[in-house]
């Protein structure tokens, strides 16, 4: 009845729409499953380059992500020097040097 009333077109127009529906629910669905990170979780694992020399109690400046931050190392680090992530408390993040051939390519790796 309906078919007759607005023709074929209408059908192909509805089944368009309700395809477009279930793409945005099943996105949507993906999304709240996802776990979210942000703030300091996102750092962890995270490439950055120390920027001064340890002072008397062992804590650098490092920048990640275009952020000055404190940091720790149970190694020697150096000005100049990349480094990785492995924790974070508070304002203090707790770095491992990387080797020196390796460079700063992206975010993490």
């Amino acid at each position: 009845m309906l078919l007759l009333y607005f023709g074929t077109q209408s059908v192909w127009a509805l089944i368009l729409l309700g395809l477009v529906i279930v793409l945005a629910a099943v996105i949507g669905i993906q999304a709240h499953r996802s776990r979210a990170l942000g703030g300091n979780e996102e750092l962890l694992g995270m490439l950055g380059e120390v920027t001064d020399q340890p002072d008397a109690r062992g804590t650098s400046r490092v920048l990640v992500r275009g952020e000055i931050w404190q940091a720790r190392s149970d190694t020697a680090i150096s000005p100049g020097q990349t480094i990785r992530v492995k924790r974070v408390h508070g304002l203090v993040l707790t770095v491992e040097p990387l080797p020196s051939g390796d460079k700063i390519s992206g975010e993490s790796s």
